[in-house]
């Protein structure tokens, strides 16, 4: 997994009361445990946020998500003070957010985030290229080095050739390309994404999601994105976050959300996913059994146990044979006794951090497949039924859990 940098976006104990007096009943009703449709009855506010604590880290894509209502968009706002907050504290790299005022928010807005709005936010009366560079000229930058800078956002997405063009000219998935150029051409540390693909088509959306990460693994920007489709926060998230009602559910990894769900409502969430997309090969992958390539046929299968198969490997640790349980009782039952000659040269390789999904095909074969280092070293292997037992395995967590009707 790769790692990322220290926090720089921090929420911790956040509460956000929707209402004329957020500080009085509804919040104390909300402290002590009492749930936001009972607080609603009760004093009238809705509870928006509930003791919220996370942090986003440097560099990473950190999903919020969750059901309308659960909190996701009103989390987003606090980090750049459209909604001001009931009680905790907002932190944006060491800042307090919510200390600030005037003029000190506005230049913390410009120089330390971008934003990707749902509906693009596009100016219909302004084209392409001065659209991406706004945030710039807001900032006074001249308009040759804004335009130069625009051209190199544009070009990130795709739409170099579009800069002369006007917003109506340009379908909705080339529009959202110019929100998310226009939030990348002032080169700001952070980008708040709410909900920004969930206008698009399924295929321009998982375009866009590409062409995210695409960027971001030149950029290393820290994003802090909001959907409320699990697929996509555990396609284009280091972490996810899921929210109900208001407070945090669970945060994890894409696969700890997926193998390791908090409750009924997480593993809900996940019953739509494709598995293979999310679980690595290091989840079901074991060690390898390691053969002598002089030993007898008949030692060698004692020493399989129960796997399906085991590897010879080189003086460098690298696997150059395999042996199947199915090649090997074919071999004895015609009475071949030496190993080399039932060994399979050709056999499928994959890296532990690959998803299972990249070794469908190999899995097919119904042969172990070998796990190397970047060195092509041996470090494990996998067999086909313990993909699908691990695939299984997961398709049944809900059942651990009572079944909810959410609203």
């Amino acid at each position: 997994m790769t790692e990322h940098g220290e926090p720089i976006v921090s929420l911790e104990h956040v509460y956000k009361i929707f209402g004329p007096d957020p500080g009085g009943r509804a919040y104390d009703l909300s402290r002590a445990g009492v749930e936001k449709d009972e607080v609603q009855r009760l004093s009238g506010h809705v509870v928006g946020m509930k003791d919220i604590s996370f942090t986003v880290n440097k560099g990473e894509i950190f999903v919020v998500m969750g059901l309308s209502g659960s909190g996701k968009s009103t989390a987003i706002r606090t980090v750049n003070k459209l909604h001001d907050i009931t009680a905790g504290q907002v932190t944006v790299d060491g800042i307090d957010v919510q200390g600030l005022r005037g003029s000190a928010l506005q230049t913390f807005r410009r120089e330390k985030m971008g934003m990707v709005f749902q509906h693009f936010a596009l100016f219909p009366h302004r084209n392409i290229i001065d659209n991406t560079g706004y945030g710039l000229k807001v900032q006074g930058v001249s308009k040759g080095e804004r335009d130069a800078e625009a051209l190199k956002a544009l070009a990130m997405v795709g739409l170099e050739a579009y800069a002369q063009n006007a917003v109506g000219e340009l379908s909705g998935g080339m529009q959202q390309r110019v929100g998310l150029a226009r939030a990348l051409c002032s080169d700001p540390p952070i980008l708040l994404m709410d909900e920004a693909f969930s206008a698009l088509d399924p295929l321009i959306r998982r375009q866009m999601q590409d062409e995210l990460m695409i960027i971001q693994k030149k950029l290393h920007k820290t994003i802090l994105f909001i959907t409320h489709d699990l697929n996509e926060a555990l396609r284009i998230g280091n972490r996810v976050c899921i929210l109900r009602d208001g407070y945090v559910v669970q945060i994890g990894t894409p696969e700890e959300i997926l193998t390791e769900p908090a409750d009924g409502y997480v593993a809900e969430f996940t019953q739509d996913v494709d598995q293979g997309r999310v679980i690595d090969v290091v989840n079901v992958m074991h060690d390898a059994v390691i053969l002598d390539a002089s030993a007898s046929l008949a030692s060698a299968v004692d020493r399989l146990g129960q796997r399906r198969g085991g590897f010879v490997v080189d003086a460098d640790g690298r696997p150059t044979g395999l042996l199947s349980v199915v090649d090997a009782g074919s071999a004895l039952a015609h009475g071949t006794t030496l190993l080399s000659d039932v060994l399979r040269s050709e056999f499928s390789t994959t890296v532990a951090t690959a998803r299972l999904n990249e070794i469908y095909a190999a899995a097919g074969l119904g042969f172990p497949i070998a796990v190397v280092d970047d060195a092509g070293l041996l470090i494990g292997e996998v067999e086909p039924q313990e993909i699908m037992e691990e695939m299984g395995r997961v398709e049944q967590l809900i059942d651990g859990f009572e079944r909810e009707v959410f609203l």
